[in-house]
């Protein structure tokens, strides 16, 4: 049947057009728009006219607004996202290569890096909170994107084993509101594929590809989350669970507090972390083992099986860098991407408006590990952006400790490199025993997972003034 045509006998019809447009403002869904456009001629022009000035009023309500946008655009705009909104809710995301997916995934990208792009509130703990945040914190909760019921089954004869790596990248910048989703069950299900993967010989999982060495291994980035989100937030694990729970909301993982940004840029000074690891035999048997094989077995992951978090203090350098150490640098490549891309011209080179940005930071760092202090020296360095998203930047740094005649203990050198999610707020990636020439090909190694706190521990903090023996390193 026909929707009958808008009239003129409401008593809409004798408000001026701006009660109107308020009215319509105040509708809590969409679908209530819609049947008030269609109650009479006022309320469609309510909603019309003014080139559809509603529309803008009605995004910027609900979306963090970019400017350069007609009311039109931004019109399609909110009702696609909406929709997609709407429709993943019930998709399982598993490896995101289907086409509806896909939609849902690109509009996630877009509420990512264009978050922080207009006012913004700050939440009950005094954080920065973007709309669009909002929007993603609520998609968590309500999707099946982190939140899983069943175990990914087999895909079809024509579709990749693999996860989509745009939709990994999604997963893990989603993945900053977890920590803060009340009731909400964590099952990480094929936890034993992720706990093999995270222990794998470098050169056979490298977390960066490419020619440049700058495209991040997305599928192992997502499973080290899994790996560690199942021991922080699952009871049953009977690991980090207690110690996580305990912990103030600002002393937690979070999300980003400010616009995405390009090139290098310095991230907090406190953080939290704790890393996992195995016996070197337990190691080694993990990786001959198939994927079919692993499930079969179950091996305990060390440090955090005693619910281990540890804290750290990073300062980062102004002015000279710090002298580093050539065995750090020969063990780590820190500084492997120095290159600016060149653009060719006519006249002189110029640097290439890229997403480089600044180049490498150098930082030094103190925590304390199992009681004793220890001391960090490492480097950042940008990143393009990943699949559309921004922001990302390698982390290396040489985890050292200091002996009787403060100097660094040769042979107790532990190296770092791991991905800073966009945003600064999360850092994933891998360590390896560094005191020797590493063979890549079986290097002993494990995860590791720091976050930025926004309250510092007072109890385990190093004080400012304190020396950092890196500096002599």
């Amino acid at each position: 049947m026909a929707r009958e045509p808008p009239t003129n006998n409401t008593a809409f019809s004798i408000l001026p057009i701006e009660l109107n447009q308020a009215i319509a403002c105040e509708l809590e869904t969409d679908k209530d728009i819609l049947t008030y456009r269609a109650v009479c001629r006022a309320t469609r022009n309510a909603i019309d006219a003014d080139k559809g000035h509603f529309w803008r009023t009605q995004f910027r309500k609900t979306f963090d607004l970019v400017e350069g946008k007609t009311n039109m655009e931004l019109k399609e705009s909110y009702r696609n996202r909406k929709k997609q909104l709407r429709r993943g809710t019930g998709y399982e995301f598993f490896r995101g290569h289907n086409t509806r997916e896909k939609d849902v995934v690109e509009v996630l990208k877009q509420l990512i890096v264009e978050s922080f792009k207009g006012p913004f509130d700050v939440d009950e703990h005094g954080r920065p909170r973007s709309l669009n945040h909002k929007i993603l914190a609520n998609f968590v909760l309500n999707s099946k994107m982190l939140l899983n019921t069943r175990r990914a089954i087999r895909p079809p004869r024509n579709e990749p084993m693999g996860i989509n790596p745009a939709l990994a990248a999604v997963k893990l910048m989603c993945s900053h509101f977890l920590f803060e989703l009340e009731g909400a069950k964590h099952n990480v299900f094929a936890m034993e594929e992720s706990q093999r993967i995270v222990y794998m010989a470098t050169n056979s999982a490298p977390l960066y590809s490419g020619t440049d060495m700058t495209v991040v291994n997305m599928e192992w980035m997502l499973h080290c989350f899994n790996f560690f989100r199942h021991h922080m937030m699952n009871e049953e694990a009977m690991t980090l669970h207690e110690v996580i729970s305990e912990l103030s909301p600002r002393q937690k993982p979070s999300s980003w507090q400010e616009p995405l940004r390009k090139g290098s840029y310095p991230l907090g000074k406190h953080w939290k972390g704790t890393y996992s690891f195995l016996d070197t035999g337990e190691v080694s048997k993990l990786r001959r083992m198939s994927p079919e094989q692993v499930g079969d077995a179950f091996l305990c992951d060390k440090n955090i099986d005693e619910g281990k978090v540890q804290s750290l203090h990073l300062d980062f350098v102004e002015g000279a860098p710090l002298r580093w150490p050539k065995i750090f640098e020969k063990r780590l490549h820190s500084l492997r991407n120095v290159a600016e891309p060149q653009l060719k011209t006519q006249g002189r080179s110029k640097a290439k408006d890229s997403d480089h940005g600044p180049k490498n930071l150098q930082f030094t760092g103190r925590g304390i590990d199992l009681d004793d202090d220890f001391n960090a020296i490492g480097w950042l360095n940008p990143l393009p952006a990943q699949h559309g998203i921004p922001g990302w930047q390698r982390i290396t740094f040489m985890k050292h400790f200091m002996d009787d005649f403060d100097q660094v203990e040769q042979d107790n050198l532990w190296a770092y490199e791991g991905v800073v999610l966009p945003g600064g707020r999360i850092i994933l990636g891998r360590w390896w025993y560094a005191s020797d020439e590493v063979d890549f090909n079986n290097d002993y190694n494990g995860p590791f997972i720091l976050w930025a706190i926004d309250e510092p521990d007072m109890e385990g903090e190093l004080k400012d003034e304190d020396e950092n023996g890196a500096d002599e390193a």
